[in-house]
Formats: structure tokens, C-alpha cells, sequence
């Protein structure tokens, strides 16, 4: 049986609403826990499962955007209990962004529909554009038949993006996935792309790089292609200390929504869930409280 694409973090099956969230680079569901457990029961903690890491640490990790976020953005079509809102933490603000997206462009009038799938062989869809279904490796409910609420799906409430500037101004690491190991190492923590923690643990380098330099390959050959504005709130969680984003790539958010973007500055660097797991979930919750008050 295929693993599921989205787990519950910590478990609150009475929340009255969920919080789909997609990792930093090489992360997974436990690199959540921290915020997961600081927020109020209403709120249900999900986060993206990739493979190549924690639980899926057997499978071979994905290295096409393209697919993955069809894959992701279906399975939701089907698994997403509304209300529901989404939450990309470093570069899985990028992949957030562009699930939301497709959720989009499936949910226009006229938009493509859900297939049940499409063939192993054939090319994966180009963001932005029409996708034929989701690969064969997708979620075990991601291939089943769409009922009625797949043709149309509900968006999320809002879309919450922390420690990563605008897609369209992102200075995304091109030469860091072709690198030798001990360069790749040295680079990455040179740059502050893991967690402090993470890089002190040498021992644990050779089970983290695989997902790391899949997930850094899948940034480095992304390609921004212009799009209308996202019909849902985008709110930006950033550190006061992080010096990696500038205030312009924060900013550049604005043009990525109907709505103006809300700015939530926390007392941190650029890792907010390792240094500040409380106040980013209590920012978080501040963020999508109505949600929950309206369900």
C-alpha cells in the first residue's frame, strides 16, 4: 500500500480546523512537532510526507516539482477536510505556494478536471498548466475516482509562507545539488540551509543528503512562470534576525494575492519552528482563528 502524501503531527482529530504543512528542505512531519504541540485544540496539525526521509526513509526521493505538486495538490482534491489552510515553512513555502496554485487552476470554471491518472512514461505537467492526473506513485487516495466535491475543490482559508521570499524573486541555490558531498555540506552550512542541530550531527550526513539535494535539485531547476494572483490570503512569517531574506523578497508576496498580504515579524532568526515554535504557532493561529470561529 502506497504511504499516504499528508500525516496528522500530534493528533487532534476535534480540531476544527487543519493545518496542511510542507517542511524546509529534507524535513519531514517530525520536524513539526515543536509548533504542532503549542497550538490550541482547534487547530489539527498535517504535515506533507515525502519520501526519502523519516518514515519513507526507503523510498527514493522525488526530484520532479512538477509531478509532485500534482500529486500533492490531487490528493488534497480528495483528503482536505474544509476548512483548512496551508503552511510552507523555508523552501516549503515554494512547494505550498505552488499547490495552491494548481488547487487554482483545478477549481476555475473550465478548469482541467481530475484524472484518474496518467500513464508512467508520460512527462510530468508544467506549473501552471493543464496536467493529464497524477503520477503512479501518488497518495492511496489521490488515484481514486473524483466524486462530486474533487470536480470543484474548496480552496484553503489562507496560505501562510515563513522564512522565504517571493517566488518570483528567490535566490534558489542552483550549484549546491551538483556538488561533491564534503562541498555540499560545507556550502549548506555556510549558507544556513539546515538547522543548527542538524549540521552538528555528522554521523547522520549520509541518511539526510539524499532528500536534502533531491529537495535543493527540485529548487535549483525551478523557473517561475508568471500567473494571476491567488484568490486566497497570504499571510508571510519571517524572523527579525534572519539575514537571508531581504525585505523586498518578503514584500514580493504582495503580488502573489488578490488580498493584501498580512507581515507577522517573529523574535528569531531564520528558524522560526526550531527557535520559536510557540510564537509561530501562536502567529499562525492569530492568522487563521476566524476560520475556526465561522466553521
Amino acid at each position: 500500500m502506497t504511504a499516504p502524501w499528508f500525516v496528522p503531527v500530534g493528533g487532534r482529530p476535534e480540531g476544527r480546523v487543519r493545518l496542511y504543512a510542507f517542511p524546509n528542505a529534507g524535513g519531514g512531519p517530525a520536524s513539526l512537532t515543536g509548533p504542532a504541540a503549542a497550538f490550541p485544540p482547534e487547530v489539527e496539525v498535517w504535515s506533507v510526507n515525502l519520501p526519502g526521509r523519516q518514515a519513507r526513509l526507503a523510498e527514493p526521493p522525488r526530484d520532479d516539482l512538477d509531478g509532485l505538486v500534482e500529486d500533492l495538490a490531487r490528493d488534497l482534491l480528495t483528503t482536505a477536510r474544509p476548512p483548512y489552510a496551508l503552511f510552507g515553512y523555508c523552501s516549503g513555502a515554494l512547494l505550498a505556494y505552488l499547490v495552491c496554485r494548481r488547487l487554482t487552476e483545478l477549481s476555475a470554471p473550465g478548469g482541467p478536471p481530475p484524472a484518474p491518472g496518467r500513464p508512467a512514461s508520460g512527462p510530468s505537467p508544467g506549473i501552471g498548466r493543464p496536467a493529464s492526473g497524477p503520477s503512479p506513485d501518488a497518495g492511496s487516495r489521490a488515484g481514486s475516482a473524483p466524486g462530486p466535491a474533487a470536480e470543484r475543490p474548496i480552496l484553503p482559508e489562507r496560505l501562510l509562507v515563513g522564512s522565504f521570499a517571493a517566488p518570483d524573486v528567490a535566490l534558489l541555490l542552483r550549484r549546491l545539488p551538483s556538488l561533491p558531498s564534503w562541498l555540499f555540506w560545507e556550502q549548506l552550512i555556510e549558507l544556513g540551509g539546515v538547522p543548527a542541530e542538524v549540521a552538528e550531527r555528522e554521523a547522520l550526513r549520509p541518511i539526510l543528503e539524499p532528500a536534502l539535494r533531491a529537495d535543493f535539485g527540485m529548487l535549483a531547476g525551478y523557473r517561475h512562470v508568471p500567473a494571476p494572483p491567488l484568490p486566497v490570503p497570504i499571510t508571510v512569517l519571517y524572523g527579525g534576525r534572519d539575514r537571508s531574506v531581504s525585505r523586498g523578497g518578503l514584500l514580493g508576496w504582495r503580488r502573489q494575492s488578490v488580498h493584501r498580504p498580512s507581515l507577522r515579524e517573529l523574535d528569531a532568526s531564520h528558524w522560526l519552528a526550531e527557535e520559536a515554535p510557540d510564537r509561530l504557532a501562536a502567529a499562525i493561529t492569530e492568522e487563521i482563528g476566524c476560520v475556526w470561529a465561522t466553521a
